[in-house]
């Protein structure tokens, strides 16, 4: 799926693949390193990045899959967001990560971008989003709360160096 959504201010979203744009996203990971510290305990490495295009989940293929960068006027990468459509049952998406480069945000540019995501899963059939939270990301657990996202489960998850509670969000569309 190729997308390319004109945002405010002269931003874009538009897809990204592995090949073209894998140094550019490691490079947003390494400057949001406070998400996968909070996240994982450690700071990101190569592999974070190619997971982002790779990593799928079960009974899903790669053409569920796409990878949105949040480019600025000048082509620089200020965000992504990975969705997988059809997870995990047919008609929803889940949006796997999303994350700004700590320079832009609190400026509008996540709503937006997650608007743009979430009209073009109305505009495909989808009947709802979700994803999942850490409750040790209370400003996220905010933001997406702020955007309409209700909490319907909660469960202990391990990751790389911690545990932690993961909230499963959903918004129907």
């Amino acid at each position: 799926m190729e997308i390319s959504i004109d945002l405010k201010n002269g931003y874009k979203v538009k897809t990204m693949h592995e090949k073209d744009n894998i140094n550019q996203v490691y490079g947003l990971c390494k400057r949001c390193s406070d998400y996968y510290l909070l996240h994982d305990g450690t700071y990101p490495d190569y592999e974070d990045a190619v997971e982002i295009f790779t990593s799928l989940p079960p009974n899903n293929t790669y053409e569920d899959k796409f990878v949105v960068g949040i480019f600025s006027a000048e082509n620089e990468l200020s965000g992504l967001i990975e969705v997988v459509k059809n997870y995990p049952e047919p008609d929803s998406w889940i949006i796997g990560l999303m994350f700004i480069d700590p320079e832009k945000r609190k400026n509008g540019l996540g709503r937006m971008s997650h608007d743009a995501v979430k009209n073009l899963a109305i505009n495909s059939g989808a009947k709802m989003l979700r994803l999942g939270a850490v409750e040790e990301n209370t400003n996220g657990v905010m933001f997406w709360s702020s955007l309409g996202y209700k909490k319907v489960k909660e469960a202990k998850r391990d990751y790389k160096k911690k545990t932690h509670n993961l909230y499963t969000m959903v918004m129907d569309l």
